[in-house]
């Protein structure tokens, strides 16, 4: 079995909202998780703190200067730079520090009074969603801020440690009880009973470790509250990752190829989609709304000078996480339909400020002309439009099939239910004619769409019952292979053929959710080819077949990966009728999609990566400039 790798050995962990991150033992800092405003981007260097707030973090040099990245709307991400600090935290909206002396220096928005600077002193610090908090040197706690479930009201008597949240805050005192406070529900709120030595909390849900330093976790809900009762059985001593040997799937072996960057590949911040440009190069969309050209082995993308290929960061909404610029083809026949089709979410008109997980936006596909080798942004037809009342499953991908005719997956959007509807276009793949589109008419309905007759049902429709199809494509023999993203328990990878119903929600996977008879029961149902669970990962990434010629092992093998893994895998017929997969390469940070060149060479799209490219094991390029 291959040796295990190197896993970071850290001396502090802090969790933000869908990312965290850590502070090594040499002082340098990574993070991981969404990278939605750069939060997962750290400044180089070395420091002796970390904290991470909601889509910001900072952190405490050698000397006590802080640093803080990600986003800076209000200035919560540009601290003093005259001030030394012995602590910091970061919250929702701002974030404090700690002078030598306890006095308590804050940065960011205020318009709760969160951010109000005080002479103290004070020896600890925590922040909230919209609240401060700190512990006085008597243990006293004293807050500032949202105070309208009252969690900034701290109760009487000495702490020794404090966490807060989105409307609770609790407290640890000296004997080990734990008191709560906030939640609106006027009456003390419940904190779980005994001793425990260590707090803390976030948004809705604490953690407290007891005597024997095992967690017991609550959450403050209106059934307040939910115990989170989690049961350890140790069966074995803990050890150091790097002195065991990697567990894995009986069906993963050692992977067969791996994916690189050239060594002067400037890294690209969330890169979703990549495919060959019309004169040379590739085109790489960026999610906050750029689309730029990339050229040369290290792949060094226009962002100067020339400008990207197209701007529409001024029409994109990037407010949530899922939001976004979330893909883009070329008309297959470019030589005569010299069009460049991009979906992408934009706000209502006007939009409610500040954007918020609730803003009302809309998912657009739009088709735009494509003259000397630059897109034309004032040209931009929309084909189609959809309301999206939620933060996320927007779907995105658009390809077009050997027929010609444009397809485009579409999330549910939260709205689980719709993707058995057929009388919406949320949770289905679309397939519709878009050759001689016109304002007046942006696209035409295929004859031969499987739901053309149905009463009551969208012609659009050519596939039904998917959560999330991030990622799909066409193999070599025009079948449309899809990776539809799981909830819970299961991510699918299925042949969304004419008519299919692939069985969200009543099904996960291949996970029956909705009870046998209703499962039984599901018309058109077309199970997946492939499935996995909670030990592959959280998200699956489709990637489509491997055509290249780069790693001849993989030659026809359907490539696929997981967002949080960074496992990637191929599937390949097993014989039998059935499917197989093994290990084939991994990436080391968040998978986002794929792309290839025009040679059918594959590569990794990830979190502040450069294009990575699939090749054989040890893979290095000859330094050649590529056309």
């Amino acid at each position: 079995m291959a040796a295990a790798l190197a896993a970071p050995r850290f001396r502090q962990v802090t969790a933000g909202q869908e990312f965290a991150c850590g502070l090594r033992r040499d002082g340098t800092i990574l993070c991981w998780g969404d990278a939605l405003h750069s939060k997962t981007a750290p400044p180089p260097g070395q420091f002796t703190r970390v904290s991470a707030g909601k889509h910001h973090a900072c952190a405490l040099d050698a000397a006590g200067y802080a640093q803080c990245w990600g986003w800076d709307r209000d200035g919560r991400a540009t601290p003093p730079a005259d001030i030394a600090f012995t602590a910091i935290a970061s919250g929702g909206v701002h974030s404090c520090g700690l002078t030598a002396a306890g006095a308590l220096r804050c940065w960011g928005k205020n318009h709760l009074g969160q951010s109000e600077n005080h002479s103290g002193p004070f020896q600890s610090l925590r922040l909230g969603t919209r609240h401060t908090c700190a512990l006085r040197p008597d243990g006293a706690a004293w807050c500032q801020g949202d105070n309208a479930a009252g969690q900034s009201r701290p109760p009487p008597g000495a702490f020794t440690q404090i966490a807060a949240g989105e409307y609770h805050t609790c407290g640890l005192r000296p004997g080990g009880q734990v008191e709560c406070w906030g939640g609106g529900f006027g009456a003390e709120l419940a904190a779980p009973v005994g001793e425990f030595t260590a707090l803390s909390g976030g948004w809705d849900t604490f953690c407290a470790l007891d005597s024997a330093d095992y967690p017991r976790c609550w959450r403050y809900s209106p059934d307040s509250p939910q115990w989170l009762d989690y049961s350890f059985q140790e069966t074995a001593p803990v050890v150091d990752v790097q002195e065991t040997e990697p567990v894995v799937d009986a069906q993963e072996t050692a992977p067969v190829a791996e994916f690189a960057a050239a060594a002067a590949a400037p890294a690209l911040r969330l890169p979703v989609e990549l495919f060959p440009w019309p004169g040379g190069g590739l085109a790489v969309v960026e999610r906050e709304g750029l689309i730029l050209l990339c050229r040369g082995y290290a792949l060094h993308c226009a962002e100067g000078e020339s400008g990207p290929l197209l701007d529409l960061t001024d029409r994109t909404d990037i407010s949530t996480p899922e939001s976004g610029m979330l893909s883009a083809a070329l008309d297959p026949d470019f030589d005569q339909f010299p069009f460049l089709y991009v979906y992408y979410t934009v706000p209502v008109v006007p939009p409610p400020p500040p954007p918020t997980r609730t803003t009302p936006r809309k998912a657009r596909l739009s088709r735009f002309p494509v003259a000397n080798g630059r897109v034309d942004r004032a040209g931009e037809l929309v084909i189609l439009e959809l309301p999206m009342p939620h933060f996320a499953h927007y779907g995105g991908a658009v390809r077009f099939g050997p027929d010609g005719m444009l397809y485009l997956g579409i999330g549910d959007n939260w709205l689980p239910e719709e993707a058995q509807s057929l009388e919406t276009l949320r949770g289905k793949i679309i397939r519709i004619d878009v050759r001689g589109a016109t304002p007046e008419q942006p696209y035409r309905i295929p004859a031969d769409n499987p739901f053309q007759e149905t009463a009551g049902a969208r012609p659009e429709i050519w596939a039904y019952g998917l959560r999330n199809p991030w990622r799909m494509s066409f193999d070599a023999a025009g079948l449309l292979w899809v990776g539809d993203v799981g909830d819970a328990s299961a991510e699918e990878i299925s042949i969304a053929a004419a008519g299919a119903n692939l069985g969200w929600p009543v099904l996960e996977g291949d996970l029956c959710r909705g009870g046998e008879g209703q499962c039984a029961a599901l018309t058109n149902y077309s199970p997946p080819v492939a499935a996995y669970g909670r030990e592959g990962g959280c998200a699956v990434i489709w990637g489509g077949q491997y055509r290249g010629a780069a790693v001849p092992q993989l030659a026809g093998a359907y490539i696929f990966g997981d967002y949080c893994s960074g496992r990637v895998w191929a599937l390949t017929p097993d014989g039998a009728g059935g499917w197989q997969r093994r290990l084939a390469a991994t990436v080391g940070s968040p998978l986002i999609s794929f792309g290839v060149d025009a040679a059918g060479e594959m590569y990794a799209l990830a979190v502040n990566r450069p294009p990575l490219k699939l090749g054989p094991l040890s893979w290095a390029a000859p330094e050649v400039e590529s056309p």
